[in-house]
């Protein structure tokens, strides 16, 4: 729902993409870092308990090797989603919308990490990931080269950064993470056993194609560069939907 444009700042005819960033503090309030921290814990437990009960509808096992797989793996791929955004908001001369994005995707992926762990551990799989990831859609790599990771370096290059160079940084980093999802969840979508995991991975293409585009009109709004080595991640084939494909 749009809100009235009496109650805040925003020039005339802004939209519902420039609402958005906004959503966790009409939900919540001022996300204070003691309010974020707050949200964090009670969304992983949330998503815990969801998964917990979610397990109890039967005594077998519905989750496939599949399933399995890609929970364990998106697991760790989101923890480094959560570093990246931690590093981002503790740095000064951020944009506000950019922070607001940052705090979703904690409270967002720390949700979904606790709904997997949970899910995993109720059916007696582990939770954490083996060093070889993604066997489960016959792609095997070392685990730190799951598409859309960050590498030590570029960790280190935005741990560094400030103003401008950090936000055009985690924009950039972010989005080719969210690529990196995406080819995983799309996967689980079409080729898992299990349908509330297929739900979740559903819901995970869903939110992660629309945080890059909208990441990418808060780069066009703010005026900032795509940094040497990056493209444009609007343009990757995993933001076209199968159903726009024929596939």
């Amino acid at each position: 729902m749009t809100e009235p444009t009496t109650t805040d700042d925003r020039p005339s005819g802004a939209g519902p993409d420039e609402e958005q960033p906004r959503r966790l503090q009409r939900w919540f309030g001022p996300l204070t870092w003691g309010r974020v921290v707050v949200l964090v814990l009670a969304l992983a437990f949330l998503g815990g308990a969801i998964g917990y009960l979610v397990g109890h509808r039967s005594d077998r096992d519905p989750l496939s090797s599949t399933d399995v797989g890609f929970m364990q793996d998106m697991s760790a791929h989101h923890e480094q989603a959560v570093q990246m955004s931690i590093l981002l908001l503790g740095k000064d001369d951020i944009d506000p919308d950019l922070q607001s994005y940052a705090m979703e995707i904690i409270v967002g992926q720390r949700y979904e990490m606790g709904l997997m762990n949970a899910t995993l551990d109720r059916f007696g799989h582990p939770t954490t990931q083996g060093p070889t990831a993604m066997a489960w859609m016959d792609e095997p790599v070392p685990a730190a080269e799951m598409p859309g990771l960050a590498t030590d370096e570029q960790m280190t290059e935005l741990r560094e950064a400030e103003g401008d160079d950090a936000a055009a940084l985690w924009i950039a980093l972010m989005s080719e993470h969210h690529l990196g999802g995406i080819h995983m969840a799309d996967f689980e979508t079409r080729h898992g056993q299990d349908q509330t995991t297929r739900n979740i991975a559903e819901q995970m293409v869903n939110t992660q194609r629309g945080e890059v585009m909208d990441l990418a009109r808060t780069r066009e709004r703010l005026g900032l560069p795509i940094p040497d080595g990056f493209s444009d991640p609007t343009q990757a084939p995993d933001m076209t939907p199968l159903s726009a494909t024929g596939d």
